[in-house]
C-alpha cells in the first residue's frame, strides 16, 4: 500500500491527484474558493484535465455547481470528505488495526509492542516498505506464542498490503532503543 499518497494510489492519474489537492484544501480552509490556477498547480493537472474531473466531482455533489472556468467551491459538509480525509492519513487506522489484531491473536498479550518503519511514519510508497513490530514477549512465554506472533505478522501483511516484520527483544529498554523516537507504542497503553 502507498501510505505516502494513498488517494493517488487508489485513484490513479488525474482523479487521485485532484482528490488529494481538494482534501488538503478541505482540511485547511473548506469554505474558501479555490481558483483553477491554484488547483491546477496543487494537483499537477492541466486545465483541460481539470475541467473534466471537476465535472465528475460536481455530479457526486463534492463541489458546488459551477460554470466552466469558475473557481471551485467545496460542499464542505458533504459526507464523503471525512472518509477521503481519513484515507489521506491512515496512521491512526494502522495503530488501531495492529492493537485489535494483537489482542485477538496473541494470548497472553505481549509485555511491550511498538510499531516502527515506513508504514507507521506514513512514508511507505511500495508494498515492500516495512512495518516493524517491536515485541517483548510475555513472561512466561507459552511455547506456541512465537507461532501466534508469526501468524499475526502474516495477517497484518495481508491486511495492510505491506510487509510486516516482528522483531523480538528481551526487555522494554531494549525494545525502546530498537524503535527509537519514531516508534509508536501499542502495548501497554
Amino acid at each position: 500500500m502507498n501510505f505516502r499518497t494513498p488517494l493517488s494510489a487508489l485513484f490513479p492519474g488525474t482523479s487521485g491527484r485532484l482528490l488529494t489537492a481538494l482534501v488538503d484544501h478541505h482540511t485547511t480552509d473548506a469554505d474558501a474558493p479555490l481558483t483553477l490556477d491554484e488547483l491546477s498547480k496543487n494537483a499537477a493537472v492541466t486545465s483541460s484535465q481539470l475541467e473534466a474531473a471537476l465535472f465528475r466531482l460536481g455530479l457526486l455533489g463534492l463541489i458546488a455547481p459551477r460554470r466552466k472556468g469558475d473557481a471551485v467551491r467545496l460542499v464542505a459538509g458533504h459526507i464523503a470528505w471525512a472518509a477521503l480525509r481519513e484515507l489521506t492519513d491512515l496512521r491512526g487506522r494502522v495503530i488501531d488495526t495492529v492493537r485489535e489484531r494483537a489482542r485477538a491473536h496473541l494470548a497472553p498479550a505481549p509485555e511491550f509492542l511498538a510499531l516502527n518503519g515506513a508504514v507507521i511514519e506514513g512514508t511507505a510508497s511500495h508494498p515492500a516498505d516495512v512495518l516493524e513490530l517491536i515485541v517483548v514477549p510475555p513472561t512466561p512465554t507459552p511455547t506456541d506464542w512465537p507461532d501466534q506472533l508469526t501468524a499475526l505478522a502474516a495477517q497484518l501483511s495481508r491486511d495492510l498490503g505491506n510487509v510486516v516484520v516482528p522483531r523480538l527483544t528481551h526487555d522494554v529498554r531494549e525494545a525502546e532503543a530498537m524503535g527509537g523516537r519514531n516508534a509508536v507504542r501499542v502495548f501497554p497503553l
